[in-house]
């Protein structure tokens, strides 16, 4: 890929709530927004939805108006599970890897630079959705695997980006924001909370590649593929599929990564 020069850059907070929970992207936006006088050519963006069809409509907005040598943060405040964000699951929602259709062609325009911030409940189950035949949806994101509580959002987030501007700023951003969060408090009784952590990109591509990272679903993979049979050992016919993916992985890595 091409040298990237910036010439402009920002956050940009999208909201999607309930009419009736905290609003919680509006006062994240009014806490920074005074970044925008703090540098030259920094801006702060934010736009609240209420359907999917908003949300798309602002992400198409963004892709249509994002010029090339802008880099932004993209954070997205909203509910989600393992599968989806959105208001209502099962009416109001967007799967993980229909946001990455969008957000992959923002990290495109930004020669794979855009920082993806996801505030919801359970952002760590997008390496399910990441398709690795394509492009990197996005540079590195933040993301939780477990259950967000809306005070900790609120402020590990406004220590998030306390002295947060851009990818240089994300080590000590993140450790800002684990360090708000009151981790004696269990979700549930022996559920314990977990911190957000940063992935890259690489990382991602990698997780997805890694069969001991899921192993039930690797063996529902080797079973698909390679159907049992007494002909072939088990561990022969799991050896054999770990190197196929380790090849394919090794094919598709340069082009996921923007490294051909």
């Amino acid at each position: 890929m091409k040298d990237f020069e910036i010439t402009k850059e920002g956050i940009v907070v999208i909201q999607w709530l309930k009419g009736g929970d905290p609003q919680l992207g509006e006062e994240l936006y009014n806490m920074i927004r005074h970044k925008e006088g703090e540098r030259p050519n920094y801006f702060v963006e934010f736009h609240k939805v209420d359907s999917k069809d908003e949300f798309i409509a602002v992400l198409k907005d963004l892709i249509n108006n994002t010029k090339e040598g802008t880099l932004f943060t993209l954070h997205i405040v909203s509910h989600g599970d393992e599968d989806r964000i959105g208001t209502e699951i099962g009416k109001n929602e967007m799967r993980w890897a229909e946001l990455f259709y969008y957000t992959r062609h923002l990290n495109e325009i930004m020669c794979n630079n855009l920082l993806l911030v996801l505030s919801s409940c359970v952002g760590g189950g997008i390496l399910s959705h990441i398709e690795p035949e394509e492009r990197a949806p996005y540079r590195a994101v933040v993301a939780n695997t477990r259950e967000v509580y809306m005070i900790d959002a609120q402020n590990g987030f406004a220590a998030f980006y306390h002295d947060y501007y851009n990818i240089l700023d994300f080590p000590q951003a993140i450790k800002a924001l684990n360090g708000e969060i009151d981790f004696s408090k269990e979700i549930l009784p022996g559920k314990k909370k977990t911190e957000f952590f940063i992935m890259s990109a690489e990382e991602s591509f990698d997780a997805v590649f890694n069969p001991d990272r899921d192993p039930a679903n690797f063996k529902r993979i080797v079973d698909k593929l390679m159907p049992p049979t007494p002909c072939i050992p088990q561990e022969l016919r799991v050896e054999k599929l770990k190197e196929i993916l380790r090849k394919r992985g090794e094919e598709l890595r340069p082009h996921f990564t923007f490294q051909d």
